[in-house]
This record gives structure tokens, sequence and C-alpha cells, in this order.
């Protein structure tokens, strides 16, 4: 059979057309979206064909959006910030944002509050129709806003914080956020130092520290030298031993003491130590073009050390205190302040101490805590970041009562609880009496401290100690609430609580409702007539009832 070529040829075009045609149809039918974030690099442009016709500019193209719609609830701790949702001020937390189900399925969320550092983040989901998805942005204070400066005499000490090593003496740290620290100096030849201090927004932050010699003699006492104004120099036997107010060791003998401070005449004295002697001297200097005076040289006092007295109750305080304070308005704030101040006077105890507090938190006067005075304490705390002289202050201002505070005078590592009964606040000073109970301040870890005064706690299996919390009402009937129960050691611990709710908040220390073990507590501010107490407890773990929501 003869093949017709043409006929084969013919054929074979035919095939091949159908074959192409549908990839023609299936290419022009196809519709491409492209998303400017999946571009790493610029849009591509096409190269100028040589003539003067504009190039088109690509633009965004849009993703179909349906009708169905969930909601994001955004919160905050503390409330009331600012929420910025993709670029829009939707107003303050809480705050609900309508979304589109099917819209494009990322966001960007930005919490603002002053003070605080802001908080931003990516969403790349969107709620699902009729779904409501929580954001939660725990806010964190603005910190890293200021310097800590810390010299010594002698210098080249090396300095330690929190027990991290930071260099030698003199030191600025620049950068340190506010808080609680413990400082740690440390000399060849000299006794180690080491204090807890409070970085502060509104303090210079700035500590001149001098060092012991580390080998006291086998006779000696101390002499604690103090001025009015404070921050002048001591030069004793000729040797410059700091500024005042400040407490020195010496050997048994007779010693001369000189106190300068510009703008006012030379302080010099002599003075002869015992062994075992606690002295102090006062200068009140004089502004320099002042009418001489003739000189007056203070008799060294000796200071007896506080005996405590187990069978003390709180109205053996508050007697005290009554006394002290009617002394006060009759003799004037000077007299009062030096025979507070005075071992062997009137209102000398040997179970009880008395403290003058102002209101600004300054010590005026403290014979237990002698090395303080002229300070303000609340710049510092102790061992569990709680400012000495803080509950003081506040319950004095709520009208009075007893509470248990750290004593200053202690510098172990454990601390030691005194039981304090406040007089209420008079003419800007605060008298309280206190004894020891001879109880070590409970050391509680960092971790659990951040806890207490967080909005939402969160149990923790690495903890070894629990939190209990318990909301009360601020002014109950008798015994309406466990805090309105004497403890053990006769006091009501209602008092402390509702003076630091009704002004913010705080800690502060408490036997504990189910025994008689002191602890650590923090009470919240006032809300509706109401505040929530929470414990540290060596019971068995708490479960909480809050729900902490994380993006």
């Amino acid at each position: 059979m003869r093949v017709d070529i043409h006929n084969i040829i013919c054929i074979f075009l035919m095939v091949m057309a159908a074959c192409i045609m549908p990839c023609i149809a299936d290419e022009g039918n196809e519709s491409v979206i492209i998303d400017p974030e999946d571009i790493p690099g610029p849009y591509p442009f096409p190269e100028p064909a040589g003539d003067d016709t504009p190039i088109p500019m690509p633009g965004p193209v849009d993703i179909p959006i349906g009708g169905d719609t969930g909601w994001y609830k955004i919160t905050s701790n503390p409330s009331g910030a600012q929420v910025i949702f993709d670029g829009s001020d939707i107003g303050t937390t809480p705050a609900i944002v309508e979304i589109f189900s099917t819209g494009t399925p990322y966001h960007t969320v930005r919490v603002e509050k002053t003070g605080y550092e802001p908080w931003t983040r990516e969403l790349s989901n969107n709620p699902g129709s009729g779904e409501t998805l929580k954001i939660h942005a725990n806010l964190v204070p603005v910190s890293c806003c200021t310097s800590l400066r810390i010299t010594s005499a002698p210098s080249g000490a090396m300095l330690s914080i929190n027990g991290v090593f930071h260099g030698y003496t003199p030191k600025t740290i620049d950068n340190i956020r506010y808080g609680s620290y413990q400082i740690s100096l440390s000399r060849e030849g000299y006794e180690p130092w080491s204090r807890y201090i409070r970085v502060s927004p509104d303090e210079e932050n700035s500590y001149y520290i001098v060092l012991e010699p580390m080998f006291a003699p086998i006779t000696s006492g101390t002499l604690m030298v103090e001025s009015y104004p404070e921050g002048a120099d001591i030069i004793l036997d000729r040797t410059n031993r700091g500024k005042t107010p400040r407490t020195l060791t010496l050997p048994e003998g007779s010693h001369s003491l000189t106190i300068n401070l510009p703008g006012y005449q030379q302080y010099s004295t002599s003075l002869f130590i015992r062994d075992k002697e606690q002295a102090r001297i006062s200068a009140q200097l004089i502004p320099t073009g002042n009418a001489p005076v003739p000189p007056v040289t203070p008799v060294p006092v000796i200071v007896a050390s506080p005996v405590t007295s187990a069978g003390f109750t709180p109205d053996d305080l508050v007697t005290q205190g009554v006394k002290a304070a009617d002394m006060y308005e009759q003799i004037g704030l000077s007299a009062f302040i030096s025979e507070v101040n005075n071992p062997s006077g009137e209102l000398s105890h040997q179970n009880m101490s008395i403290s003058v507090l102002a209101e600004n938190g300054t010590l005026l006067a403290d014979l237990a805590s002698s090395m303080w005075v002229n300070e303000n304490i609340t710049s510092y705390a102790d061992q569990n970041g709680v400012p000495y002289g803080n509950a003081r202050l506040m319950i004095a201002k709520s009208g009075g009562g007893a509470l248990y505070e750290n004593d200053l005078s202690n510098t172990t590592s454990t601390g030691n609880v005194l039981l304090t009964v406040v007089q209420p606040i008079k003419d800007d000073i605060v008298i309280s009496t206190s004894y020891s109970l001879n109880t070590p301040i409970p050391l509680i870890t960092s971790e659990i401290i951040e806890l207490l005064s967080s909005e939402e706690i969160i149990n923790q299996d690495s903890v070894d100690l629990s939190i209990h919390e318990e909301t009360i009402l601020l002014e109950p009937n008798e015994g309406q609430n466990i805090f309105n129960q004497t403890d053990v050691h006769g006091t009501r611990l209602l008092p402390v609580i509702q003076a630091l709710a009704f002004q913010g908040g705080g800690y502060c220390y408490i036997s504990e409702p189910s025994g008689a073990d002191l602890t650590l507590a923090y009470v919240t501010g006032e809300k509706d007539g109401q505040a929530t107490v929470r414990w540290v407890t060596k019971s068995g773990r708490e479960t909480t009832k809050h729900e902490l929501i994380h993006s």
C-alpha cells in the first residue's frame, strides 16, 4: 500500500495542536497573587524600552475578606495601658478587637503605659468564626535609668553586688535597675563590709564606706561620731576616718577628735575610751562668721546593749510610747531627741528601745541603732527586700498600732525580729517602742518575693515554700476575719494590714494565721473596701484559682 506523505504530515500537525492548546489555555487563565512580604528584595521593574512611555508601578493585591468574624481580647498588668493594633489606637486595656476570620493572618500589637517598657507582639493567626483569642501583656517597669557610685577608705576594695564581682573601688555602675542590692567590700587587712542598700530614682545613690582594720585592739571600745549638719570630716588622732555619722572602734586610752565641715567652725575635743565602752560625740556645728561661743567638750556616754525580756506584751510598749509622746509635747523636739539618746535618762529601759523617725524616713533618734541616725532608713532594705521603717510610717499615718519588723541594728545574715508599737504621727515625727523577740527574720527566695506582689500567682514545683492568700474586709466587725484576732505575741495584725492597703499596699511581716511562725506577707491596695493578703507558708502547696494568659 502506497503511503501518502502529505496526509501523514497533516495528521501529525493536528495531534500536536490538540496537545498544545490546553496548556496555552491553562497558562492564560492562571491567577497569581504576590505577597510583598514574601519578596526578599525590591519589586522587579522592566527595563526601559528606550522611549518615554511610563512604566506601570506594581501595587498591593487585596485578599478577599469573608463575613465570618472573631475577636482578640487584649489585657495587661497593670491595666489601663494604651493598645496599638495594626498601627491603629484602639483604646486602653482591657480592649477587644473584631477581626475577619478569613482576613490576612498577620497582625501587630503594641501595649504602652507611662513608666513601663513597651510590649510588642506579632500575631500569625486569626480567631475562628465566633472565637475569642486572649492576649495578655505583663508590663515591665522602666529600669536601667540610674547609676550607683561606691567609694571606700581605703580605696581598692573588691566590690561585689549580690555576690557578683564588679571591680574595685572607687566604682560607678551605670544603668542599674531600681531595687534592693547586697553590697559587699573586702580588702586585705580590713574587716569585710556587707549591707543591703536600695537604689532609688529620686536618690543620689552614692555611698562612701570606711573599712575597719581587721584586728581590733584587745582592749577597745566604740565611738559614735555625729554632727549637725552631717557629712563632716572626722579627724581622729590626726587621721581622717571618714565622714559623720560614723561608728569607730578605738583602743582603750586618750584620743583627740576634730570635726571639719566647709562653711562651719572647726569642732575639737579630747576623750578617753575605756574597754568595752560605747561612747557618743554629737557636735552642733556653728556657721562661719557667727559669734564665737565657749568651747564645749561633751562627755562621752556609755550605751547599754538592749536586753530581751520574753515576758513583755504590746501593752508594755504602748505605755512606754505614751510616756515618750507626753515628754515630747512638754520639752520640744531637740530636748526630746537628746533624752531618747541618753542611756541613763528618764526614758531608758533595759528591755525596750525608743525610736524617733521623721515623716520623710530619716531616723532622728534610736539608742539601739545609733549608727543609722540622720540617715533615711527607708532607702535601705533588709534580706527580703523590705524597706526599713516603711510599714512603721504607714501605720503611724493610719493612727498607730503594732507590727513586726527587722532590727535595723542587727547586721547578721539572718536579722532579728522586733515587736514594735507605733504612736500616731504628730508634728511630722513618729515615735515607736520596740523589744526583740530573739527570732531570726525568715529568709524568702527572690522568686517567692516576686510572686507575692504579682497580680496573678503561679505555683511552681521548684519552690519549697508555698503561697497562701486571703481576701478580707478592711473594716470588719470584731472577730470577723483571721487577721483581727490576737496572735501568740498578743498582737493584732489587722491595723498594719489596713494601713498598707489604704496607702497602696506593700510588704510586712506577720505571724502565720495557722501557727506561731513569723513570715513575709504582701498586702494589695484597697479596692471596694477589701484587700488581699498573700503570705509564705510552710504548709502544703496552694493551687491558684487565677488564669494566666500567654500570647
